[in-house]
């Protein structure tokens, strides 16, 4: 768990972060994040044997062959079925998945990229992704910077939005007006109005080309979204709670909205995610995932967004709080208006110890065999029988 020292009540999801370590008999260490509560996703993960199906992922893992990356996603879907199946069971699911494609990247000598058999030189526009500022001078000092930085669109959230929604036209009008014509801008209500509202902002909108209306609604109000989507002439997206491929074929199939926005963090790993993005591509909607986080989170999307032909976006949020852009030795960034993918074997990114050891917290319920021990990860031939139960088998020792 990293955190900084003085996390307030706002808008700002990197002020801590659950990192993940998987490491394996032969040394290679694998890293993911997981987008959530930190304390309670590390419960997940470090919680001991219950019974069958109520299992701490950490339990569930160890001794495991690490390349078996879709039979350890199932196991660790239907071991902790009587807790999970939904919500931050599948957030802590997802940080392990990444972590696993890392390893899986770095024992082929190959980009996660690479891997999937996207394009590992694929570059993709980014939006800035920014908090709503007070005022329309505030408004269009922030859109300048965005500007001068070289982002092709922005995108303004949360703020003033939660208390006059309506009120903040005017700051659109603002960015709008600041941003010109041949910028896209977008806006990210982040909480649910109700559809009423949602629709009378929605409508106040189109007059000045909004790319998309972002998460107007609760997120468990699909009905509610299948009308404003119908009536709406701006696209809407939501998506950044949902979890699995079981959630957004409800989002897509009753909800009906115009761009699915999931979290790779969140909605289940990359393994996952591949198939929600599949899936979106089948029913003819449009998907942005959500991206605002360390540049662990940003570097996962690129490598899942280089097997996306049709992808007019990456979220990249321009916070330059320390868990946003020193947690890896190299940060990501926006050059020429573009995002690249990840050089390198795995993910191409590698935790930046000075980060780690200053924003770390150690938590104080840790289970039996927690804190710093660090179990392996047998790299092949990990188990025999069911999960859970040390495997017997002959090992190999994977390529490096």
């Amino acid at each position: 768990m990293l955190r900084q020292p003085d996390v307030k009540p706002i808008a700002d999801g990197i002020q801590d972060l659950l990192v993940v370590e998987v490491v394996t008999d032969e040394g290679i260490v694998g890293i993911g994040e997981v987008h959530t509560s930190p304390l309670i996703a590390q419960a997940v993960i470090q919680a001991p044997l219950s019974h069958v199906s109520s299992r701490g992922l950490r339990e569930i893992v160890l001794g495991r062959d690490p390349l078996q990356r879709e039979v350890l996603w199932n196991d660790m879907y239907r071991l902790s079925a009587v807790y999970g199946r939904r919500g931050v069971a599948i957030h802590a699911i997802s940080g392990i998945d990444i972590a696993l494609w890392d390893i899986a990247g770095k024992v082929a000598g190959m980009s996660v990229a690479q891997l999937l058999g996207g394009d590992a030189d694929k570059s993709v526009r980014a939006y800035a992704s920014i908090l709503l500022a007070d005022t329309a001078e505030g408004v269009r000092v922030d859109v300048r910077q965005c500007l001068d930085a070289g982002f092709p669109a922005i995108k303004l959230g949360w703020g003033p939005l939660g208390v006059d929604l309506m009120g903040c036209v005017e700051l659109v009008e603002a960015a709008r007006k600041e941003a010109g014509e041949g910028i896209d801008i977008m806006v990210d209500v982040g909480f649910g109005a109700d559809v009423r509202m949602a629709m009378r902002f929605a409508r106040a909108l189109e007059p000045l080309g909004v790319y998309f209306l972002e998460e107007p609604l609760s997120p468990d109000n699909l009905d509610g979204y299948a009308r404003l989507a119908e009536r709406s002439n701006v696209a809407i997206a939501t998506g950044e709670k949902e979890t699995t491929c079981h959630g957004f074929r409800q989002l897509m199939e009753r909800g009906r909205v115009d761009i699915i926005q999931p979290d790779i963090a969140r909605a289940g790993g990359i393994t996952e995610v591949k198939k929600i993005v599949d899936m979106a591509r089948t029913y003819g909607v449009t998907c942005i995932p959500h991206c605002w986080s360390s540049d662990i989170l940003l570097s996962a999307t690129m490598h899942l967004v280089s097997c996306m032909p049709d992808i007019p976006y990456v979220e990249f949020c321009t916070l330059q709080t320390p868990l946003r852009r020193k947690v890896t030795t190299s940060p990501i960034d926006v050059v020429d208006g573009v995002v690249r993918v990840p050089p390198g074997k795995g993910l191409g990114v590698e935790l930046d110890p000075s980060t780690m050891s200053k924003y770390r917290i150690r938590s104080e319920t840790g289970t039996q065999g927690g804190g710093g021990v660090r179990e392996r990860m047998n790299t092949r031939d990990g188990m025999q029988g069911d999960a859970g139960t040390r495997g017997t088998g002959n090992r190999r020792r994977s390529r490096k």
